[in-house]
């Protein structure tokens, strides 16, 4: 469950606001008594997103690390395609 703070309550106590964050808890900003955002811990395990698509020297990598021989199925195909575009932000 999220804690309510208001703006001043940052301003006043940013420090403390951070450690507890960093701690795991997490905070509903809130200005003129409505929601403005969310202050959330950070996931321990990030997946790195990069700006840019996969290239072909990325998915060949991806496929020799996959172990899987050249005679590969549509499925294998689906799974290392969705695997690169997990890495690389794409849905």
């Amino acid at each position: 469950m999220s804690k309510v703070i208001s703006v001043q309550d940052i301003r006043q106590s940013l420090a403390t606001i951070a450690n507890q964050a960093q701690a795991g808890e997490s905070f509903v900003v809130i200005r003129n008594s409505r929601p403005v955002f969310k202050i959330v811990p950070p996931n321990d395990n990030p997946v790195p997103r990069l700006n840019r698509s996969p290239t072909l020297a990325d998915l060949t990598d991806r496929f020799d690390a996959s172990g899987a021989s050249s005679a590969l199925s549509s499925s294998d195909l689906d799974m290392i395609i969705h695997e690169a575009h997990a890495e690389y932000g794409r849905k």
